[in-house]
Formats: C-alpha cells, sequence, structure tokens
C-alpha cells in the first residue's frame, strides 16, 4: 500500500516538477562603477612620482544570459563584454599634476544564482574575468589571463524584465603593477565595483 501510494505520489508531482523548471534566455546591459587602488606602500623616495591615484568615470556591460528556474530558485549563467574607465592622475616631486585617461576591456562570465519572493530577488555570483585589452600610455605590467571576483546583490523583476544593483568585490588582482611616469606600482586589489544591471527576456 505504502509502495503503491509512493509511486502514486511521484507521478503526480514530476509533471508538475517539470513543468516549473523554466529555461528562458536573453540580454543584459548595465553601468558600472568601478575603482582600482595603488598600494601606497609602493611609492617611496626611490620612485620619480609622489602620488599615484585613480578615478573612477564610468564604464558598462553588455551580453547575454540563459537562465534556469525551478520554483523560487534560479541559475544564470551570463557573458558580458564590459569596459571600465578610469582617470590616472599622478603629480612628481617638482609638483607638476598629470591625468591620463585608461580603460579595461574584458569578457567577464558571472555564473549567478538567486532566490525569488515575489517580485524581489537576491543573488550571489562568483565572476571569472578574462582581460582583453587596455588603451592608455599607462599600462598594467603581468596582467593576469584570468581572475576571480564575487558579486552579491538584489533586485526586482517584473514579467520580462530585472533590473538588479550589484556589487563586485575582489578574490585575486587583475595585475600586480602599474608602469606610469617612469616607475612602477604595485595594485593591491582586483577591481571593485558598483553594477547596476537590466535583463530583458526574449
Amino acid at each position: 500500500m505504502h509502495k503503491r501510494f509512493v509511486v502514486l505520489a511521484i507521478t503526480l508531482l514530476v509533471p508538475s516538477w517539470a513543468s516549473a523548471q523554466l529555461l528562458s534566455y536573453g540580454l543584459t546591459g548595465g553601468a558600472h562603477v568601478a575603482q582600482v587602488v595603488v598600494d601606497p606602500f609602493s611609492i617611496d623616495p626611490n620612485q620619480p612620482l609622489e602620488t599615484v591615484s585613480f578615478t573612477a568615470t564610468g564604464g558598462y556591460h553588455a551580453g547575454i544570459f540563459t537562465r534556469l528556474g525551478a520554483g523560487f530558485v534560479y541559475l544564470e549563467p551570463q557573458l558580458w563584454y564590459t569596459e571600465l574607465n578610469q582617470d590616472i592622475t599622478y603629480a612628481d616631486g617638482s609638483g607638476t599634476t598629470t591625468t591620463e585617461p585608461w580603460t579595461l576591456r574584458r569578457l567577464d562570465m558571472p555564473l549567478e544564482v538567486g532566490v525569488k519572493m515575489g517580485p524581489l530577488l537576491l543573488l550571489a555570483a562568483p565572476v571569472w574575468s578574462l582581460p582583453v585589452a587596455q588603451i592608455s600610455n599607462v599600462q598594467t605590467t603581468t596582467m593576469e589571463t584570468g581572475t576571480w571576483g564575487g558579486q552579491i546583490g538584489l533586485g526586482v523583476k517584473l514579467g520580462p524584465v530585472q533590473l538588479t544593483a550589484r556589487y563586485e568585490g575582489s578574490l585575486a588582482p587583475f595585475a600586480d603593477q602599474i608602469q606610469v611616469g617612469g616607475g612602477s606600482y604595485t595594485t593591491d586589489s582586483r577591481i571593485s565595483q558598483l553594477i547596476t544591471s537590466l535583463h530583458l527576456k526574449l
């Protein structure tokens, strides 16, 4: 009797569970505010510069996603083309200050895991990033071929549209040093970011 009950329960539940599996895909895009930090202890009297600092000037991403949902939990692999922009300002011993624009282009692959509570959602994601190019007279050295970061955030989903706000933190440095003004200076973090992202299901 118990076996028949179990078989009947499985027969009834499996189709409803399978129908709850939602596989979808779409486009994503968003804005970034990113910050690179120079290790202040790498600036010493033996170096030609007295100060080196990065200032965020904006950035963006555009990409695609695939989403697998089961009830209130979902898994969402994503692929982003990301461009991060900074101004690098440095001053030498004479007090002369110079500002150089710096752009990092990369591919980001977040693997987002989320929990939905009605229209609201909480998310977390490991992110693997592959540098593609950097555009500036200032260059990073010994740039890693790929680095890891982590994202946490929250959002709202209304029909086919999802809007999220997330923080991305450092798990590994994106490069060991920058070369600027005739000297080399240590960076002490990967790029930490605040990100807003808009998803549109197709």
